[in-house]
């Protein structure tokens, strides 16, 4: 991995809901293919937008409810970049995610696969 693009660096840690777990529980119970658990997931967020990220929510894919904002009461300005750390046992790896910003825009990014990002970079452009 390289140096971040920015010299400010912010760190965040998400937490799952139980609604998700229990709905991960119910999908791969109902499913025939055999789902993987993802450890702890670290990447580099950068922000590559005009303008400031103030939510980062993710979801298990297919799952129509988005999980708490990863970023908290922070918020990721154009041009910066943020240690991102998600450590609650992933039930499985690919998951949905929807960025909010300052003008109000939403991206929402369908099947990011969490167990090939480990320790990457993810370039949020709008």
């Amino acid at each position: 991995m390289g140096a971040c693009r920015n010299p400010i660096e912010k760190e965040f840690d998400m937490k799952i809901g139980h609604v998700a777990a229990a709905f991960a529980v119910l999908t791969l119970a109902a499913a025939p293919a055999v789902a993987q658990t993802t450890e702890t997931v670290r990447f580099t967020l950068n922000n590559t937008t005009d303008n400031t990220l103030v939510t980062l929510q993710i979801s298990e894919s297919g799952n129509n409810s988005w999980g708490e904002d990863i970023l908290g009461r922070d918020m990721l300005a154009a041009g910066e970049s943020a240690a991102v750390t998600i450590d609650d046992d992933l039930s499985d790896c690919e998951y949905d995610v929807r960025a909010t910003f300052d003008d109000g825009t939403e991206l929402d990014v369908r099947g990011v696969d969490m167990c090939t990002i480990n320790g990457g970079e993810v370039d949020v452009t709008g």
